[in-house]
């Protein structure tokens, strides 16, 4: 039996027309973020790696009917697609596939409905973002939107959802990589008329977002760059505890989550002022080394036997 059907197989995926949307689901995921398939491939035990190539590929649809072409355009097809998600949860069905791939999921892995609701709702609310007034708005940002797509991915790994410390371990880790995400990305988002950073915390500054937009070089704009870090990095750092409530089969890939959030973040510091004018990736040596290094401890634990991590089917 081939790699792919074994995962299939493992993962509870049965009869030919399912697997199709799991393959239509996995093509999604790979067109919209191709390195992340990759990791999710190599680093996620066989049995989940179908689940969670389904849940980023739900993920990824709806984000792109959600972002992409003029509001006016946009509004009437996310309010079909959100109807067909609230609808295929009630009845287990759906006429679009990778909407097929993830009702399966979500029944399999018994992942609790509240969190697509909520993810739901909240990006219908996204549609007409004009930004964050106050810390206390972005924190509703992250309950809302941040924290229920996250867990889309993360609750996956506990059949039924984790428990309360799991899920504000989670909390942490999403507010970090929100923050995070606002930072690298801001040039990008300053081009789309959007803008994430809280406005208090510009007026704290006295950092204007005309400043932001034009990309100036200036001590409050890095003085506020700065203070964002050091938000972000107490949360990724209260994050790091998720690792105690996370699955053996999903060790590795929560390692690198963490270590690359880590990672990049260093990269907004060491950036300052400049994020304002260019965005700020990953890079591509550090990213690598802890693929590999994972891919290391993959093999080593399966030749001991470890619970969790059969190596059948693990890889391309």
């Amino acid at each position: 039996m081939a790699g792919r059907e074994r995962r299939l197989v493992a993962a509870g995926v049965r009869g030919r027309g399912l697997r199709d949307d799991y393959s239509a689901a996995g093509r999604v995921f790979a067109r919209r973020i191709l390195a992340h398939y990759a990791v999710v491939r190599l680093l996620v035990a066989p049995a989940l790696q179908p689940h969670l190539i389904a849940a980023y590929a739900f993920l990824a649809h709806t984000d792109d009917l959600a972002d992409q072409g003029p509001l006016h355009e946009r509004l009437p097809r996310w309010r079909a697609w959100a109807e067909q998600v609230a609808s295929g949860l009630d009845s287990g069905r759906a006429q679009d596939p990778v909407l097929r791939a993830f009702l399966h999921t979500v029944s399999v892995r018994q992942l609790p409905h509240h969190w697509v609701h909520t993810y739901l709702k909240a990006t219908d609310e996204e549609l007409h973002f004009t930004g964050h007034a106050t810390e206390a708005d972005f924190q509703r940002y992250v309950d809302n939107l941040a924290l229920p797509a996250l867990m889309l991915i993360e609750d996956l790994q506990h059949e039924g959802g984790g428990d309360a410390v799991f899920r504000s371990r989670c909390r942490s880790f999403a507010e970090g990589l929100q923050r995070l995400d606002f930072l690298a990305d801001l040039t990008e988002d300053l081009g789309e008329g959007r803008l994430y950073l809280p406005q208090e915390d510009l007026d704290r500054f006295g950092v204007t977002r005309s400043a932001l937009e034009q990309g100036q070089d200036t001590l409050p704009v890095g003085e506020l760059v700065a203070f964002t870090c050091r938000r972000t990095r107490q949360a990724l750092t209260d994050a790091q505890a998720l690792l105690d409530s996370t699955a053996p089969s999903f060790q590795p890939l929560q390692r690198a989550l963490l270590e690359l959030a880590e990672h990049q973040l260093s990269r907004v510091e060491h950036a300052g002022a400049s994020v304002t004018r260019s965005t700020v990736g990953y890079g591509l040596r550090k990213p690598l080394s802890v693929l590999l290094r994972e891919r290391r401890v993959i093999r080593s634990r399966s030749r001991q036997g470890a619970p969790g991590l059969d190596s059948a089917g693990w890889g391309p």
